[in-house]
Formats: structure tokens, sequence, C-alpha cells
């Protein structure tokens, strides 16, 4: 049986990479990324190892949202066709907000190919620890278009907004405004939100700043690398 192997690289830092990604990524002839703006992929360069990125995908003129993520798929599952097996490293973790995961599990039922996942840890993690969130109060973890937009979260609870650049497309321009206007119909102009995100390539290091929701589009100007948004819950009398 064909087999693919998709494994989490972290969500940065060399130093996350757990062991098991470690020995599977230095075991493969070839490795395809989803993106190589990332320290492992980076690595693997400088162990002389054959790696393919999708990089240039994202600045393709997809007609709709899941195209290219389609794209991603038919390629590493025509690897595993032609050459027995293919390994694809994905950022942070394979099983959260990764739908080329999910899609290579589906195909892979479809085409009679094995698919199994390498865990890392996923960008939440760090998240939580910058944020020291105290779980009695709970948390959700939404998207802009999918929940924000509809309005399916509730204020009774902490928030983590991720690519709340709201883009529908890869090329499209952020709307972070978007977000914003969303999130002004439940919560207070002064509410305190905190964005977390990476400094990039080499150090990946994450950093938080927080601000009155209203600032939150000024705030984003310049395009941050994995960012998301912590909205905590109102205080209610």
């Amino acid at each position: 049986m064909n087999t693919v192997t998709v494994v989490g690289v972290g969500p940065g830092p060399l130093a996350s990479l757990t062991k098991e990604a470690e020995s599977e990524l230095l075991g493969a002839s070839k490795i395809f990324f989803r993106t190589g703006a990332h320290p492992v992929c980076e690595w693997l360069k400088r162990q002389g190892k054959h790696v393919a990125c999708f990089d240039k995908l994202y600045e393709t003129a997809w007609t709709q949202p899941g195209e290219i993520y389609d794209f991603m798929v038919s390629t590493i599952l025509k690897e595993a066709e032609l050459n027995g097996r293919a390994t694809y490293a994905v950022p942070g973790s394979p099983v959260f907000l990764e739908d080329t995961t999910r899609l290579l599990r589906v195909r892979g039922k479809q085409t009679g190919t094995d698919v199994r996942v390498v865990h890392g840890l996923s960008f939440l993690e760090e998240a939580l620890f910058q944020l020291n969130v105290d779980f009695a109060d709970g948390l959700q973890v939404v998207l802009p278009w999918t929940h924000l937009e509809t309005h399916r979260f509730t204020s009774k609870l902490n928030l983590l907004v991720c690519q709340f650049e709201a883009k529908r497309l890869p090329t499209d321009d952020p709307r972070v405004d978007l977000t914003r206007n969303w999130l002004r119909k439940e919560y207070p102009a002064e509410h305190a939100v905190t964005l977390i995100w990476t400094d990039g390539m080499p150090e990946y290091s994450t950093c938080t700043r927080e601000f009155p929701l209203s600032d939150l589009a000024e705030e984003c100007q310049k395009e941050k690398f994995f960012a998301s948004l912590f909205v905590p819950a109102l205080k209610r009398n």
C-alpha cells in the first residue's frame, strides 16, 4: 500500500521539533513543505535533504478557497503513487487548522493510500503559555468568516481568533477591518485584546501586544506570521 506521512514540525524554533518528527524527516528521501518559511525547512536544507515547497502556490490566482489545498493533496498523493511513499511537513500540528491533512485522509481512503500522522506542537500551546489563560473561564477557537461573520460564538467565554486577516483566497488583501467590525458587534471599542504572532525567520520567537479592540486594523498594518487574536470574555455584572 502507498503511504503518505504528514509530519508536524511545530510552531517555529527547532527545539520544538519532536524526536519522532526529526527521525521521520531525516529518514525521508524527499520532503514536501506546505510553506518553506519555517526554521525546520531551512535546517533540513542544511542537512542536504531534498526539500520541495509549495510557497509559489500562494501567489497563484485561485478562483475558490479550497483549490490550493486540493492541488497540494493531489501532488502528494501522486508522489506516493509513483514512489510508494511521500513525506509532507506542515507548520505546527497536522491536525489543528490544517485542511490538507483532513483532505489527505479523505482522499487517501478513496485511493487506497495509507495516511500516517506524526504529531507536532501547535501554535496553541505557545499562545496559551503567553496568555496564561485560566481554563475555568473557557476558551473558543474560531475563524473570522466561519464563526465571527455568522456570530457562532459567545462573548461569555474567552475567544482565540485564528487567521484573523480574514482572507478568503491566499492572494486576497487582508481584511482585518472585517474581523474588528464583527467583534465590535459584541464587544466595546475599548475592550482589551492581545495579538500573538511570531517574528519570522530566523528566530521565530513569539511576540504579544495588548491594545483596545478598536485599534486592531491599525496594529496589523504590517502582516505578521502565524498570528492570532485573544479576546477575553466580557465580564458580567
